[in-house]
C-alpha cells in the first residue's frame, strides 16, 4: 500500500480485494523446456516459460505437436479439425434484448448467481457440461469469472458449489476448490442434513 498510494490517488485498503502471489516454476537459464519425458511415457514437458511464453504460445503449440505426432506415429490431423472456438457472449455484455432473448429461450440465464460479475446459472452449467468440463470451484471461476469479483465468492461460491453438486450428481461435500484434497466443505452441508 505505501509503495502504491503515491502513484495513484484515493486508494484505501478497502479496494484491495485479494492478494496474489506469483508462484511459476522457474529456472534461469533463458530457455524454455520443450520435450518428450524420458521416464514417463507420452508425457511432454512445457515448462520454465515465463513472461515470453504469451507471444510464444502459437510456437510452443506446435512444438509440442510436433513431439506428440513423433512419440505417436500414424497420429493424423483431422480434415475438417477448426482450431477456433465460437465465441460465447457474456450475459453482462449481452443489450437488454439479447439478454431477453436467452432468458426466453433458457429461463437459467434469469438467475444471477455471481452479482459482481454478473454470472448467470445457464453459464455456470454450460461451463461445467462443456468441451472441457468445469468440475471444480476454480474450473468454474476461470470459465465464467463467478467468484472474481469483489466479494471474491463470498456470495456466489456456495450457490456454486450447490450447483456443480447437482450437475455431476454428487454431494456437495464432494465439490472441491480445485482437485483432490482441497474440499470446499468438511462435512454434508445443513440443506444435505435435513
Amino acid at each position: 500500500m505505501k509503495k502504491g498510494k503515491h502513484l495513484t490517488d484515493g486508494i484505501t485498503e478497502r479496494d484491495i480485494i485479494t492478494f496474489f502471489s506469483g508462484c511459476r516454476a522457474a529456472k534461469y537459464i533463458e530457455d524454455f523446456i520443450i520435450e518428450a519425458s524420458e521416464t514417463l511415457e507420452n508425457f511432454i514437458h512445457v515448462a520454465w516459460i515465463q513472461s515470453p511464453g504469451l507471444a510464444s504460445a502459437p510456437a510452443i503449440a506446435e512444438a509440442v505437436e510436433a513431439i506428440y505426432t513423433s512419440l505417436l506415429p500414424g497420429t493424423q490431423v483431422k480434415d475438417n479439425y477448426n482450431p477456433i472456438r465460437p465465441r460465447v457472449k457474456p450475459f453482462r455484455d449481452c443489450t437488454q434484448e439479447e439478454q431477453d432473448a436467452l432468458v426466453t429461450e433458457n429461463p437459467l440465464y434469469g438467475h444471477i448467481i455471481c452479482r459482481c460479475e454478473t454470472i448467470t446459472e445457464a453459464e455456470i452449467v454450460a461451463a461445467i457440461h462443456g468441451k472441457i468440463p468445469a468440475l471444480t470451484v476454480d474450473a468454474v471461476k476461470r470459465r465464467t469469472r463467478a467468484g472474481m469479483g469483489r466479494c471474491q465468492g463470498g456470495f456466489c461460491g456456495p450457490r456454486v458449489v450447490e450447483i456443480i453438486a447437482r450437475e455431476l450428481g454428487i454431494p456437495e461435500d464432494r465439490v472441491t476448490k480445485c482437485g483432490k484434497g482441497s474440499e470446499v466443505l468438511s462435512g454434508p452441508s445443513r440443506k444435505e442434513r435435513v
